[in-house]
């Protein structure tokens, strides 16, 4: 091509992960929690697809954002929750915060966990990739100079934002919002912040709470580098016509939509040939080999070699920009120039050079030290298509950094979704000197972190890889040469909707068989795309860190977690997944499971607990969700607890068996004996746990752990007992006298429900092991026996075994163990089966009543009853507001806000219709007697009449198309079924026929075709 503007697909500059076939492909990530673009919107659908980034998922996937409702006063962007309490003795005053964001510890085990729809995994009805990658703020708002290109106020010397970060807000030091990645938050409880950022610097710096509301995560300097930048030329675009000029405009997006301030271009495509700030984790592919692939390995596939040669983490990719070593060098240079203005900048050496300007090649790697096993190239997990379930158990991916023990050994597959074992990096070592001029506190960047990944599906119709990454003989591949020139052109292997002959037809009389095929190209190449919300990656503590309960952080044994690992030991995050709802109203997410469910450890590994959910789900009960607290949540009052509530919480207790549905004994005591001590309860429980705790050497350290994860700290943390006024939960006794059943369900002061703890975050702690075994665990919270089941086990030491037939750990299901059941108590019983209560199909319930002598009393029914079914509110809105509300015409059955609307639009039906009646037979009484009274003053019209009937009348001739005055303007069909032309009768055919004034409402019509009509 003499233009050099274009870039042809050869070597390093021309990469097509996925020309992809079309299908409605969507892919879910669950752990961490996956937004698909959402924000905190309370409804079941999205509010915007074009947020933060181009998901090409389903409206109804994600999960919402994880914070309690609020605006910044509740958390802000960085997941800091601020309180004052007062001493009501001295009155005094203390401030302080809690950290509500989710984070993991560099170097531990994070299972990243996703659902993708149209298959993977060498299926042989398609071929896909897996891409995962992250980013943090050193890179999404770099403070770094004369790296990334130069762009208005962020240039040379003199520009505003030189040595700084162009969109942290800095105005209010001690603010300090960050700018990129920020999620976006509310301004009160009402907001949803879920509108797309203006495309301007101003919205994107966060210095009011307007801006704040945006999410951001690619920067605005990224994406106006994207539309000025010209497209990649060189790309296989099929018959579609592309309507921008620059990176905006690509084949699965030719109109250039933006979503947030991502690139097209680089989202289509990988490795993409320009920079980019997203740090590569891994690439799975069906042509990865049976081990890992890292930069050191000697024998790896041939694809993944190709990937290995082409991240950015440690190879360059280049940019055009002016001269940054001359001082006499301004950006407006480039700014003012033919090429930016047009949309067409440089996009290639060659070009760039010839205009006079300096090729830039940068990689990662320049800046940060990034370890050989940072990226890794690996086998995706085997699913069948048409699903959004489980992969096949052997193909489970881990990213092992080199260890002597193996993440595949201990996180167990079994059957679950597919799975990639993330090592969280450690936090990298700049290379940069000094190393202030990259960024200022690495540790501050990795506070704010994202995690993304894309999943990129392909057919075999046609060859989508160069020469590099294929086997030698392999086809060529597609590029602009097999592009279409103009309609209709067959250049391309696949048009738009083609059809395809596949026979010459029964006889020669009928014609030839063909089929039509569903393709748009425009989507047979697609790439599908979910990222996490923000969170945190932080350094492990360097040393003995104590609980407390006004920042709600549990305690750090330095020393055990040191001396474990220097022991080859790690740590694994286990995780909540899903929301709140039935498996029928959460998907395509799931419901509350953890994750990892199963895990096989040594003494030297731990683990840490911790999850975090949202109070923005649409409202959930009636057996489909449990607890509140209520929305809005007064915290120590029953107001709106009458409600379905829309918060997520769990908890982790501990039973004898998975087959279980109660927890172990974790007193030691009959809790009714009000004669024993505290201190001889404490002391009883102590013991009683530390029998079966796993971590029973470590003695009351242990002890804290597991009550901390059976009541979340409910009745200690400073945050929730200040937001409570110092409430204390309610005793059984109490929530007893409610008296109503979804009242003392979501009542914010019930702790058995864990409602007393006022943000879905909750951080356990880390959990050393000192005993082997087999360790089931639930939350009693969530898990509800045959409606959904919420169960994890640990097993500690060399006696776990992993079934061979099913690839899962499990204990032995007792199916009757003897055992007698914990000590409880019973609560009080609502009689729900008779209906008046609401829907009696979702777990009804049946009491037994007894008189004042104690007697059963008991009616048997004798006529027919039916099971009245629940009003599920699926599919849209933002879920029903009262429990098991009643889907039901019969309105004496409803008894919920849903009856008066609905007789409230039936009497104002009523009403208009009697007031249109009554209006409509006024008129029609008025115009009758104005009639009859003209009628009866004025009788001239009788003499008119008796003339007219004096003279014959004509008699009508039989009509013909040769009648003068008669018009035919109707297309009509002929006998032989082929559409004839209007036509005029004396005009000739086919002459341009108007209706006459006077018939213009009439219909006309052909006098030949009239037996048809």
């Amino acid at each position: 091509k003499t233009n050099q503007s274009i870039m042809i697909l050869t070597s390093l500059s021309a990469i097509l992960l996925a020309l992809l076939c079309e299908v409605h492909a969507d892919v879910y990530m669950h752990n961490p929690r996956g937004s698909n673009d959402r924000n905190c919107e309370r409804n079941v659908n999205r509010d915007n697809g074009n947020r933060l980034f181009n998901s090409q998922n389903n409206n109804k996937g994600g999960y919402a954002c994880p914070r309690a409702v609020g605006g910044e006063s509740v958390q802000n962007e960085m997941g800091q929750a601020s309180f004052t309490a007062t001493d009501v003795t001295t009155g005094t005053t203390t401030t302080f915060t809690q950290s509500k964001r989710l984070y993991y510890y560099s170097g531990s085990i994070v299972p990243i966990e996703w659902t993708n729809q149209h298959g993977c995994g060498g299926n042989s009805k398609v071929t896909c990739e897996i891409v995962l990658q992250y980013a943090c703020e050193d890179t999404l708002d770099p403070k770094i100079d004369d790296f990334w290109p130069w762009v208005t106020n962020k240039a040379e010397v003199g520009t505003t934002y030189r040595g700084k970060q162009h969109f942290r807000d800095n105005s209010n030091p001690a603010a300090s919002n960050i700018a990129a990645p920020r999620d976006g938050v509310p301004t009160d409880a009402n907001d949803a912040a879920t509108d797309t950022i203006n495309n301007d610097e101003a919205s994107a710096i966060p210095n009011t709470p307007t801006t704040r509301r945006y999410g951001m995560q690619e920067n605005f300097d990224y994406y106006t580098l994207c539309q000025q930048t010209q497209r990649n030329k060189g790309l296989y675009t099929a018959d579609q016509q592309v309507n921008r000029n620059d990176r905006r405009g690509t084949r699965q997006n030719p109109n250039g939509d933006r979503h947030g301030f991502e690139c097209p271009e680089e989202r289509d495509y990988y490795p993409w040939w320009a920079p980019s700030p997203w740090i590569d984790v891994a690439v799975l592919t069906d042509s990865g080999g049976d081990s890992v692939c890292y930069k050191s390995t000697p024998m790896c596939t041939k694809r993944c070699e190709y990937y290995m040669n082409n991240t950015m983490n440690w190879n360059k990719k280049g940019y055009c920009d002016v001269d940054h070593s001359n001082a006499a060098s301004t950006v407006a240079t480039k700014t003012n120039s033919n090429a930016w203005r047009s949309n067409s900048w440089y996009n290639n050496r060659a070009a760039c050079e010839t205009a006079g300007f300096v090729w830039y090649e940068i990689s990662h790697a320049d800046n940060l030290v990034l370890s050989n096993t940072s990226f890794v190239c690996a086998h995706t997990n085997f699913a069948r298509v048409n699903q959004l379930g489980n992969a096949f158990s052997d193909t489970v991916v881990s990213q092992d950094s080199g260890s002597t023990t193996k993440v595949t050994d201990k996180v167990v597959q079994g059957v679950n979704a597919n799975r990639f074992q993330w090592t969280v990096p450690h936090i990298p070592t700049i290379k940069t000197v000094p190393a202030t001029n990259y960024f200022t506190d690495m540790n501050s960047s990795y506070m704010s972190c994202v995690l993304r990944l894309r999943y990129n599906i392909s057919s075999a119709d046609f060859q989508q890889w160069p020469i590099e990454a294929v086997s030698a003989g392999t086809a060529r591949m597609v590029d602009h040469l097999n592009n279409s020139k103009t309609a209709d052109d067959p250049n391309t292997p696949l048009t738009q909707d083609p059809y395809v002959y596949i026979g010459p037809g029964d006889n020669a009389n009928v014609g030839s068989q063909f089929v039509s095929l569903a393709v748009n190209t425009n989507q047979y190449g697609r790439t599908f795309q979910d990222r996490s919300y923000v969170f945190s990656i932080k350094s492990l503590p360097t040393g003995d860190v104590a609980a407390s309960n006004m920042h709600d952080t549990p305690a750090v044994d330095y020393k055990s977690m040191a001396a474990n690992l220097k022991a080859g030991g790690k740590i694994y995050n286990v995780n909540v997944r899903g929301k709140r709802g039935n498996i029928v109203q959460v998907y395509p997410s799931v419901e509350y499971d953890f994750v990892p469910n199963e895990l096989a450890l040594s003494t030297s590994d731990m683990v840490h607990f911790q999850w975090t959910g949202s109070d923005y789900n649409p409202r959930r009960g009636c057996n489909d969700a449990e607890g509140g607290p209520p929305d809005a949540n007064t915290f120590n009052t029953a107001a709106n607890a009458d409600q379905n509530s829309r918060a997520d919480r769990s908890n982790v207790v501990f039973m004898n068996h998975m087959a279980n549905n109660v927890p172990r004994d974790y007193l030691g005591y009959d809790h009714t004996d009000t004669s024993l001590p505290f201190a001889s309860q404490k002391s009883l429980s102590n013991q009683t746990i530390l029998n079966f705790a796993p971590c029973a050497g470590k003695g009351t350290a242990c002890y804290n752990t597991v009550t901390r994860l059976a009541y979340l700290n409910q009745q200690s943390d400073s945050g929730s007992l200040t937001l409570r006024a110092g409430a204390a939960c309610l005793t059984e006794a109490q929530l007893n006298a409610i008296g109503n059943q979804d009242v003392a369900e979501n009542h914010p002061l019930n702790c058995a429900k864990m409602n007393a703890k006022p943000f879905p975050y909750f951080d356990g702690g880390l959990m050393t092991f000192t005993k082997t075994g087999y360790f089931p665990y639930y939350s009693s919270r969530n898990n509800n026996f045959s409606n959904r089941q919420q169960i994890g086990v640990i097993c500690v030491g060399k006696g776990c075994k992993v079934d061979n037939s099913t690839g899962v750990l499990q204990d032995a299901n007792p199916e009757v163990s003897g055992a007698q059941i914990v000590r409880s108590s019973t609560s009080t019983c609502f009689t729900t089966v008779n209906g008046q209560a609401g829907a009696t199909a979702n777990g009804a319930t049946s009491c037994i009543v007894t008189n004042s002598a104690g007697q059963v009393i008991s009616t048997p029914i004798t006529v027919e009853t039916y099971t009245i079914q629940q009003n599920d509110n699926d599919a849209q809105g933002s879920g029903n507001s009262k429990g098991c509300t009643i889907l039901s015409l019969n309105l004496d059955s409803v008894n919920t806000v849903e009856k008066q609307v609905a007789l409230a639009f039936i009497l104002l039906g009523i009403g208009l219709f009697a007031s249109w009646l009554a209006y409509f037979l006024y008129n029609r009484y008025q115009a009758h007697r104005l009639a009859n009274g003209k009628f009866r003053s004025d009788t001239a019209w009788q003499s008119e009449v008796k003339k007219m009937n004096s003279k014959s009348r004509p008699v009508s001739g039989t009509f013909k198309s040769t009648n003068h005055g008669v018009k035919v303007s109707r297309n009509f069909k002929t006998n032989d079924g082929s559409r004839a032309a209007s036509f005029t009768p004396g005009a000739g055919l086919g002459a341009e026929t108007k209706a006459p004034p006077a018939n213009r409402g009439a219909k006309s019509f052909s006098p030949k075709a009239s037996a048809m009509i």
